[in-house]
């Protein structure tokens, strides 16, 4: 069975793109107020123990924090390690022939992949663009509507808000967050939050993260 983990507003996006029948359902800490339209099957416990299915695949629904940056998620990832990851490629996605998309990665409607490689759990949102020979590490978040010219790398972990430009050849380390509607035009050799035309680093302070009862953020 495939199983999706989180029940919030990312995971009603990706049964919008998987289609009603992919998934047999979701685990979260407790059952989501606005259900993603598949049945709730428990914890995310019950289903690391194998009490909900021992042979389950998972897909991690889990999207960012409010800090714009994806620890929440990374430590969910690393959770459910040992599961294999179910990727999902939305109908009115385009993924070209030559484009690799690792496993338990989503590529949503509206959404280009031309001639790129995508690592695993990573989320390619509605109607972004990852252009020719773009390089993407694990976990890696690219909010609606981004755009990665060509030849850009993205390290583990980072993400890319809503609307951003990154320019051609750019390279962005792990663990950096560009905010919504910024212009990368020089390498991110730091992690932390990047904002502005052109990108500068803010200096946020963020609290240490630990993983919420209810994960629908």
């Amino acid at each position: 069975m495939y199983v999706l983990v989180g029940g919030g507003g990312h995971a009603r996006s990706v049964i919008e793109a998987a289609g009603d029948t992919m998934f047999g359902g979701y685990v979260a800490p407790g059952e989501s107020a606005e259900p993603p339209g598949v049945p709730y099957l428990g914890t995310d416990g019950q289903l690391l123990s194998g009490e909900i299915d021992s042979k389950a695949a998972v897909h991690i629904t889990v999207g960012i924090d409010h800090g714009c940056h994806l620890d929440i998620r990374r430590k969910v990832i690393d959770q459910f390690a040992a599961f294999p990851a179910v990727t999902v490629i939305a109908g009115h996605a385009v993924v070209s022939r030559h484009s690799h998309v690792g496993e338990g990665s989503a590529v949503m409607n509206g959404a280009i992949v031309n001639r790129a490689t995508v690592g695993r759990h990573c989320v390619i949102n509605t109607g972004a663009i990852v252009e020719h020979d773009c390089r993407l590490g694990d976990n890696v978040f690219v909010a609606p509507g981004a755009i990665l010219c060509g030849e850009v790398t993205v390290g583990d972990n980072a993400f890319i808000g809503a609307g951003a430009v990154i320019r051609n050849g750019v390279s962005i380390c792990a663990g950096a967050s560009v905010a919504m509607g910024s212009v990368v035009i020089r390498n991110i050799t730091k992690p932390g939050l990047y904002a502005g035309n052109p990108a500068r680093y803010v200096p946020v302070s963020y609290t240490h993260l630990t993983l919420p009862t209810n994960r629908e953020v």
